[in-house]
């Protein structure tokens, strides 16, 4: 079918006196394999009838870019699965469906159960299958997210039972009304309470699943996600794995761009000149804009930036020397380790055990 389709356009192509279409986009796609890891991340979905879609794609790209590098979607740090009691597509509030990915199962297959709802006011309920499902999760342990609606159904089962909540200020009375004993609040992207994670839905299930990244995974990569996103300006203020110079404020626009791609791609093997070329200058350029501004070449500064967030791994996780030296784009263990000890005067692996035997972490 493709092939006819590309013959078709072919076709049209030349009697309109256009080239034929030739593109090859490969060179965009994973120059390396991902690293054979545990996965930090594990998250299941579980719609009911009438979800919102948007809130539910927010929580699902979130999960996608924080859980590979670039926007790659390998489910490498972060996996997920929709989940349902039947193979039956599940028909969203704006009428379009999503099929399962997965049945209901053992709960404790994953860290993070979401029950995600939609609108209240329709005939269809998520069956007593749901039920049976998010009760068992409850009593495993597992950790339990109502996100938009979803909190509707973890109060009905009675968890939400002295708890504070997130809900939409719109679903506050009904809180109120059926569910005196749970602890509404209107005023916060996410919530968490004992065992139980409730956000409102909408634009701050970006903020939920960010919070899910960042308790599994880390600021940084929770960051890295939300970037990608193109958020607002404020990555700054909230990624804890970069210090942030002074100098980078009301410099020239093409040395803020090139800073801003360098923490996009903290994690990939780049070339200063792909960066030069993305903001629409040359290598030589930018070096000399680098220098005048900065007083440090973009490869140097570069590196230093990448060194920044190997260490605050070596602080912050478990990873291994080679999963971070992955992680912060450099070609290999070797790389990493010459140019650690060359910044901050000790390997890794001390500087590491330094740190954990005085407790900092």
């Amino acid at each position: 079918m493709r092939k006819a389709v590309l013959y078709f356009s072919d076709k049209l192509l030349a009697f309109l006196g256009m080239p034929a279409l030739d593109f090859d986009y490969s060179h965009l796609g994973p120059t390396k394999l991902p690293p054979l890891i545990k996965t930090p991340l594990r998250v299941g979905i579980v719609p009911t009838p009438h979800f919102t879609l948007m809130s539910l794609g927010c929580i699902i790209d979130v999960l996608r870019l924080a859980g590979d590098e670039s926007d790659f979607s390998r489910q490498v740090y972060c996996t997920w699965d929709v989940l349902s009691h039947d193979d039956m597509p599940i028909t969203a509030s704006c009428g379009m469906q999503i099929h399962p990915t997965k049945i209901f199962g053992d709960p404790s297959e994953f860290d993070y159960i979401i029950v995600h709802g939609g609108i209240l006011h329709n005939n269809e309920r998520p069956c007593a299958t749901t039920y049976e499902f998010v009760e068992t999760a409850a009593r495993m342990g597992v950790k339990l997210v109502g996100c938009c609606t979803g909190t509707v159904v973890l109060a009905e089962l009675g968890l939400l039972n002295g708890k504070r909540c997130a809900v939409h200020f719109d679903l506050i009375g009904t809180i109120r009304r059926y569910f005196s004993e749970a602890v509404p609040v209107t005023d916060s992207s996410v919530v968490c309470d004992g065992n139980i994670i409730t956000s409102p839905g909408g634009l701050a299930a970006v903020n939920l699943a960010m919070f899910l990244v960042a308790e599994a995974c880390g600021e940084s990569r929770s960051q890295k996600a939300y970037h990608y996103l193109l958020g607002d300006r404020g990555f700054e203020s909230v990624n804890s794995t970069v210090d942030h110079d002074p100098r980078l404020k009301c410099l020239d626009r093409r040395v803020e761009h090139a800073v801003e791609l360098m923490r996009q791609k903290l994690y990939e093997l780049c070339s200063v000149s792909d960066i030069a070329a993305s903001v629409g200058t040359s290598e030589r350029e930018l070096s000399r804009l680098f220098r005048r501004h900065l007083q440090i070449s973009p490869a140097l500064f570069w590196r230093q930036m990448r060194l920044k967030s190997a260490k605050w791994f070596l602080l912050n996780s478990d990873r291994s020397i080679a999963q971070i030296a992955y992680e912060c784009g450099f070609a290999d263990s070797a790389h990493f380790v010459r140019g650690f000890k060359r910044e901050y005067n000790t390997t890794p692996s001390r500087f590491r055990r330094s740190h954990w035997s005085l407790g900092v972490r």
